[in-house]
């Protein structure tokens, strides 16, 4: 396929002030290594993105604008992904493929470097362990969001040049990060890579540990594949994963912030989805009612609903796209960090809460002990910031599985691209005719000489590409 370019094509312009006479090999490769984490930081986050048109399919939140996709993939009855390359949304789906690709193709070239003993670092060990990261997150965050993964790495295409499933390639990525792990826990750095945090090499191996949690647990496509997951590999992941938020240091929207969060949250564009708003306060509808232009404000014992949403009283979305799309409540919790700082301030791209709430599962669907995710859960945000009452030390598996449901669509409704969406699919939660993943962009697909698909709609709803279930 076209996108997959030489190893030897990729951008040697960074500064690269550690090394007292580096060659251009030395620079490149180093340098390299080091954009890793920004690299695929920067693909994820992008506007020109799924992000936004996942949260939108999740009902997670909820917009009416055309804007990458939002309005076509969240209208209802849900429609096939347009997978033209002339679409006007292509690039939600094309503009990440190829980032992902470029990172995964930059990383390889520094292991082949590595391997052939021409790449001269002072640490090799942490710029191994930030290649082989890099690496790792290139193939499994194409394997979270597309049906099938063609691998590249630094010996060459994997899998007879052939593509790939996401379970099996998510394999690949997971061997790639337990490098990464390897490396961090054997030796001693210190990681400067990510803006606004310098990690030491067990803070850097915690933070890898939480990624596997991440990238293993949201890889199933519907319940099927949920319950067949190696939870007790999950679950070991999480119980070595972070004990620190991992924030992200934003430059005022110049290199290093999250432009779907920021349009996820600025007034004016996407809102909460109603389904949301009704997980806080039962009594509120999680449909929006065809006859009502505004609803009062919601109530809830969860204290969140006062510091993280706000109530709006007017709608800002056009009624002749459906007013299914209204909403009275945004997202406010990082009001302060995105907007009045006008974006130099730190936000977060993964929480504590998010890899408790890994754990927790993971404790439930391998067989353990339900009283002990019901600890986790009660010493995590449903408690500390939701002042919920803890959950009974009896609840039942379906109390503890709701309740990691609820806080992964109200703790983490701002962080981590996809996590909502992910969330959704494994538990058959996303609407009838959703697609369960996308097809291979279009533009690489006749590029490549392979014939173009879609997937998703209603009529091909199979439990397999598309959903078909519901919430």
């Amino acid at each position: 396929m076209a996108v997959f370019s030489s190893c030897d094509d990729f951008d040697a312009s960074l500064d690269t002030p550690y090394t007292a006479n580096p060659t251009p090999e030395e620079v490149a490769s180093e340098a390299t290594a080091l954009s890793a984490f920004q690299s695929w930081f920067s693909a994820v986050n992008s506007y020109d993105g799924p992000a936004l048109m996942l949260t939108t399919m999740a009902d997670m939140r909820t917009c009416s604008h055309g804007n990458q996709g939002m309005n076509d993939m969240s209208g209802e009855p849900r429609k096939a992904w347009d997978n033209n390359p002339g679409y006007s949304n292509a690039s939600a789906s094309e503009d990440y493929y190829t980032a992902l690709y470029t990172l995964l193709a930059n990383q390889s070239t520094v292991i082949k470097n590595i391997n052939e003993g021409t790449l001269a670092t002072e640490d090799p060990a942490k710029t191994e362990s930030l290649a082989r990261f890099g690496q790792a997150v290139a193939i499994g965050y194409i394997a979270l969001v597309y049906d099938r993964v063609w691998i590249v790495d630094e010996t060459g295409p994997l899998f007879d040049s052939e593509a790939t499933s996401p379970a099996l390639a998510m394999d690949v990525a997971l061997e790639k990060l337990d490098r990464a792990i390897e490396l961090a826990d054997n030796n001693t750095f210190t990681v400067d890579a990510i803006n606004g945090l310098s990690l030491t090499s067990e803070e850097w191996s915690e933070f890898l540990n939480s990624m596997g949690a991440r990238l293993l647990a949201n890889t199933p496509r519907n319940s099927t594949q949920r319950d067949a997951l190696d939870w007790d590999k999950v679950l070991n992941y999480a119980n070595n994963g972070i004990t620190y938020d991992v924030e992200i240091l934003w430059d005022g929207a110049v290199n290093w912030w999250s432009e779907w969060l920021y349009y996820a949250n600025v007034s004016g564009w996407a809102r909460v989805d109603m389904r949301v708003v009704n997980l806080l306060d039962p009594s509120s509808p999680a449909r929006w009612p065809a006859s009502a232009s505004i609803l009062d404000p919601a109530t809830s014992n969860d204290s969140r609903l006062d510091t993280d949403f706000e109530y709006l009283d007017s709608q800002g979305f056009r009624p002749d796209r459906g007013t299914y799309h209204y909403s009275n409540y945004r997202h406010s919790r990082y009001d302060e960090e995105i907007f009045v700082s006008e974006q130099t301030a730190a936000v977060p791209e993964m929480l504590i809460a998010e890899n408790d709430l890994y754990k927790a599962e993971a404790i439930l669907r391998s067989g353990g002990a339900i009283a002990d995710a019901v600890t986790i859960i009660n010493a995590s945000s449903r408690v500390l910031r939701g002042e919920l009452t803890p959950l009974s030390e009896t609840a039942s598996f379906d109390e503890v599985v709701d309740a990691i449901h609820y806080e992964r669509s109200i703790e983490l409704l701002t962080s981590g691209m996809g996590i909502g969406f992910f969330e959704m699919r494994k538990n058959d939660l996303l609407q009838i005719g959703t697609p369960l993943h996308l097809p291979v962009p279009g533009a690489y697909l006749l590029a490549g000489g392979y014939e173009n698909y879609t997937i998703g709609g209603v009529s091909n709803a199979d439990g397999i590409d598309v959903s078909n279930g519901g919430w």
